[in-house]
C-alpha cells in the first residue's frame, strides 16, 4: 500500500517535470507554424500581383529571362502572349474603378482557369497581362490566345447587378535567338496593338 503511493507520487513529480517542457515545445510549434505562414505570405507578395491571382511584372520578367536562357542553351521553343483589356477606361467612368478590379479579376480568373501549370500568367500592369507558353509555336500560341480572349468576352462579368461587358486584344510571338526581354516584349506590345487597331476598324 505504501509502496503503491510512493510510485504514484513519484509519477506525479515525472508528470510535473515534464509539464514545462511540454509547454514549451507547444509553444516553439505554434511559434513555427506561425512562422511559415509569414513566409508564405511574403513569398506569395514577392510574386503576386496585388490585385488579381496572378503573378506581378517582377515575376513574369525573371521567368522570361529564364526561358530566353533555356533557348540559348537548348533550343526550348516558348511563346510570349500579350492581352490588353479593351476600355477599361470607359468602365471605370461609367460604373467606378471597383468595376474596373472587377473587370480586372474577370480576365485574370478566365486566364488562371485555362493555362497549363507550366505556363506563365502575370498582371504586368494596368489592364494588360502577358503570358509564357511553353513548348508552343506561334500558330499554337495565337490559337491559344484566341481562345482565352473569347472566353474573357463569352463569360459573364457580374458588378453589384450590372454585367459588365469584358473584351480584350490580344498579340503573340515567339522567343528567338538573340533575344532579350525588351525585344520580346516589344513584339508582343506591337502586335497587340495592331490587333487593337485593327478591331477599332
Amino acid at each position: 500500500m505504501a509502496s503503491s503511493t510512493v510510485r504514484a507520487v513519484l509519477r506525479d513529480i515525472a508528470t510535473d517535470d515534464t509539464l514545462p517542457l511540454r509547454l514549451e515545445n507547444q509553444a516553439l510549434r505554434e511559434e513555427i507554424a506561425r512562422l511559415r505562414i509569414l513566409n508564405d505570405e511574403l513569398e506569395r507578395v514577392v510574386v503576386r500581383d496585388t490585385l488579381t491571382p496572378l503573378f506581378n511584372r517582377r515575376h513574369f520578367i525573371n521567368c522570361l529571362t529564364e526561358r530566353l536562357g533555356r533557348l540559348q542553351r537548348y533550343g526550348t521553343q516558348t511563346a510570349l502572349v500579350f492581352i490588353d483589356v479593351d476600355g477599361l477606361k470607359g468602365i471605370n467612368d461609367l460604373h467606378g474603378h471597383g468595376a474596373g478590379d472587377a473587370a480586372l479579376n474577370h480576365v485574370a480568373r478566365v486566364i488562371a482557369q485555362d493555362v497549363r501549370s507550366t505556363d506563365v500568367a502575370a498582371r504586368i500592369g494596368g489592364d494588360e497581362f502577358a503570358l509564357l507558353f511553353d513548348g508552343m509555336d506561334d500558330a499554337a500560341a495565337h490559337a491559344k490566345a484566341a481562345r482565352l480572349v473569347q472566353l474573357i468576352a463569352s463569360e459573364r462579368c457580374e458588378f453589384h447587378g450590372f454585367s459588365l461587358p469584358i473584351t480584350a486584344s490580344f498579340g503573340c510571338t515567339v522567343l528567338q535567338l538573340g533575344d532579350n526581354d525588351f525585344a520580346a516584349i516589344a513584339r508582343a506590345d506591337t502586335a497587340m496593338y495592331a490587333a487593337k487597331k485593327q478591331a477599332r476598324g
